[in-house]
């Protein structure tokens, strides 16, 4: 029996990736979907939300929110949750990757991980951090907000405490080198996968 078979046989984890704005979640998730393109072992989820596509930000499928609402009443989805005025969901197909033993790698916000504990057998979390003054910039670079409103949005209080029942969790900086993160981050994923 092959590596990739042993794991596969198993239920599969979701891996829930949190921090704040301007961390470099979805760049780090973009790189790490490209170094394990074609891996069975790892499932890239793509989210749905009620936010028209923007370049340079998250690739994900928009929906307005009466089909979104629709689509949450027709089990479409196998986590939903609301955030900054927008809905965000996961396809319900991603159970049947976790079922098949996949680990699914997916940007949530903290407050969801409690729902997706209570809805998965196996979650872990991996947050991605970086200094207040490297989120503002950050921020900044992606043209939506002011630098006032992006001092504000670093300085809201997030949730920190993750739930019980998390399979793990992993901490990784991205105040460094992007590759430095993402190797950090590829770490943590094949670290939670074997």
């Amino acid at each position: 029996m092959s590596l990739e078979t042993a794991t596969l046989s198993r239920t599969g984890t979701l891996i829930a990736v949190v921090g704040p704005s301007g961390a470099g979640k979805d760049t780090l998730i973009r790189r790490a979907a490209e170094r394990y393109e074609g891996d069975r072992r790892f499932v890239f989820a793509r989210r749905v939300i009620t936010r028209p596509a923007d370049v340079g930000s998250e690739d994900h499928d928009t929906l307005d929110e009466v089909t979104f609402e629709a689509w949450e009443a027709d089990g479409r989805f196998c986590l939903t949750w609301r955030a900054h005025g927008l809905a965000y969901g996961l396809p319900a197909k991603l159970q049947t990757d976790l079922a098949n033993g996949a680990s699914v790698i997916a940007n949530l916000s903290r407050r969801s991980i409690a729902q997706a504990v209570d809805l998965m057998p196996h979650v872990a979390a991996i947050t991605v951090s970086a200094p207040r003054e490297i989120l503002v910039e950050r921020i900044l670079a992606r043209g939506r907000e002011d630098r006032w409103s992006a001092k504000e949005r670093v300085a809201r209080k997030g949730e920190s405490e993750l739930p019980d029942g998390l399979v793990g969790h992993w901490v990784v900086d991205n105040s460094g080198t992007l590759d430095d993160a993402v190797s950090g981050f590829c770490a943590a994923l094949e670290e939670i996968a074997s």
